[in-house]
């Protein structure tokens, strides 16, 4: 007969006393601290009990942390424990207990889920990390997770006070001077070279310019590009002079939306730059010689606008414009007019200040042709011509040569086509009257309320023209605005000269370029063109400005 085996103990290693449900075993107590084993391999400090002096003996050696102890040290490394029978632990929660401030710490200590082992880094974050046991019948790994319903409130302080939060900002700096992001502030503007522009084709082409579609080599935007030698324009004074006011003009009229926009002037040692607005729907006159002519509804929209542009020239800036004709009205992508052309014009203080014989001869008042002084009434007889030339397809007074042109513009008496209605006649007699006193548009205010409330332009919405709100009867077709399909093939077909640089950068520019110091000084003193480079707002170029579609 084999002997009786000894019944299994229903224990776990390392809490004596205990059982697997947490219940006293033996009749042993729970008051909120497990008993442990004496044996080394346990996963809580022992606490001696009654004569057990052995322990507590071994237990005070030198080499001792005070509270905080890995469930996988040396046995040698043990808390000391004072004589009255109290671990650090104990009076520490007795201290808590004082003070309320872990009143039910003791109840919650034992459905801790904290792993067994301590990490440095949780041992240095909180003192009270160590008070933490493990129910788990095997070793732990110490980076076991932590369930939320198993943490002392020791360890909801310490994880308060551990915890961090990951914030993700829309911006990375900031402003202190005016709260605004680094973003939000525009970077300073540059001024431009003939470098930071790409050639794509040509647009029109005159005796002293030539006008280009350029890309923007940074943003990808399409500007039209004029530009001037400044050998040619030398050579005529009163060329510079033209010049110089054609970019004051450009710069004071950069806000109507029927004049063409300026966004850069620039200069170097052999030409002059004008960044200009490209009309992508060409000029006026490309879209009539297509037609032949307009009908009466389709002139009296591009003349409204015309009536506006002009209205702000001479009330707003002062200035006569001299060259109205259908080369110089250019359309925009959506097919509204923007004048432009002003090396013609001029700002004139007084109402009959100009005498200079300037202009297109087929739309030249009488007054310009007799070597009169003139004023503001001259563009009011161009847009006259202009609006019988939409309608009629050519201009109201004809001849072989200019001479001719000239002498029937003075003597010649004015003829109305007879398919014209009788609006459209009544509005062309009166902005075509030789006499400048009697012409409509010399006396304003008055008669630019005359003109509104005439019948030709009963269809006009006047308020709604100038918002740009109403469809204009032209839409141009544009496939690919590098194209520039809207212009003449004359222009548009011709070769592009190569850009070269055949001078060192001494010129730079003299309102603050880049050249070097005594060479720019030196040749700032003969320089006509001083003060010509200009960069518009940074509103007016994210605006206005035209980018390529991806």
């Amino acid at each position: 007969m084999h002997s009786k085996a000894t019944p299994a103990l229903n224990t776990v290693r390392g809490f004596n006393g205990t059982s697997l449900n947490g219940t006293p075993l033996n009749g042993t107590p729970l008051n909120g601290t497990p008993l442990v084993s004496g044996d080394e391999d346990s996963d809580c400090c022992p606490t001696p009990q009654p004569g057990q002096k052995s322990r507590a003996k071994r237990a005070r050696k030198p080499h001792a942390i005070d509270d905080v102890v890995s469930a996988n040290c040396s046995p040698a490394l043990r808390p000391m424990v004072p004589q009255g029978g109290l671990s650090g632990i104990s009076k520490m929660r007795m201290q808590l207990d004082n003070l309320d401030i872990a009143s039910n710490a003791a109840n919650s200590t034992a459905a801790s889920s904290r792993t067994t082992s301590l990490t440095c880094s949780e041992s240095l974050r909180s003192p009270f990390a160590s008070d933490v046991t493990t129910a788990s019948s095997g070793r732990d790994s110490g980076y076991k997770s932590r369930t939320g319903s198993g943490i002392s409130s020791e360890d909801e302080t310490a994880s308060q006070r551990s915890t961090r939060y990951e914030i993700n900002l829309e911006n990375d700096f900031a402003s202190d001077a005016n709260g605004r992001t680094v973003e939000d502030i525009a970077p300073p503007r540059r001024k431009m070279t003939a470098d930071d522009f790409e050639h794509l084709r040509c647009l029109g082409k005159g005796t002293y310019g030539t006008v280009l579609l350029v890309k923007q080599r940074t943003t990808g935007r399409l500007y039209a590009q004029k530009q001037f030698k400044k050998a040619s324009l030398i050579v005529h004074k009163k060329l510079v002079e033209q010049t110089k006011t054609e970019r004051q003009i450009l710069e004071s009229v950069n806000r109507h939306p029927f004049v063409v926009k300026l966004y850069y002037a620039f200069q170097d040692q052999e030409k002059l730059y004008l960044i200009l607005e490209y009309g992508q729907g060409g000029e006026l006159f490309t879209h009539l010689s297509t037609e032949r002519m307009f009908s009466e509804e389709m002139a009296a929209f591009y003349m409204a606008e015309m009536v506006l542009a002009l209205t702000h020239l001479h009330a707003d800036l002062g200035v006569v414009y001299r060259d109205l004709k259908p080369e110089n009205c250019l359309l925009d992508a959506e097919g509204h007019l923007l004048l432009t052309d002003f090396g013609l014009s001029k700002v004139a203080v007084d109402p009959d200040a100009c005498n200079s014989m300037l202009g297109t001869v087929e739309y030249m008042a009488p007054e310009v042709i007799q070597g009169k002084k003139y004023g503001r009434a001259v563009d009011w007889w161009s847009l006259g011509a202009l609006g019988f030339d939409l309608m009629t397809g050519h201009p109201p007074f004809r001849g072989p040569n200019h001479a001719k042109i000239q002498d029937n513009i003075v003597r010649q008496k004015l003829a109305m086509p007879f398919f014209l209605s009788a609006d459209a006649k009544d509005l062309l007699t009166r902005l075509l009257r030789k006499d400048p006193v009697k012409r409509l548009g010399s006396n304003m205010p008055k008669d630019l309320a005359t003109i509104k409330k005439h019948r030709f332009f009963r269809k006009i919405d006047w308020k709604r023209l100038a918002a740009r709100e109403l469809q204009p009867p032209i839409e141009p077709i544009i496939t690919d605005p590098e194209l520039a399909e809207n212009f003449s093939r004359e222009f548009t077909e011709l070769s592009l000269s190569p850009v070269v640089t055949r001078f060192p950068d001494v010129w730079g520019d003299f309102d603050g370029g880049n050249g070097s110091g005594s060479a720019r000084d030196e040749l700032a003193k003969d320089d006509p063109f001083g003060g010509f480079s200009f960069v518009a707002p940074n509103s007016l170029l994210e605006s206005h400005g035209f980018r390529i579609p991806a």
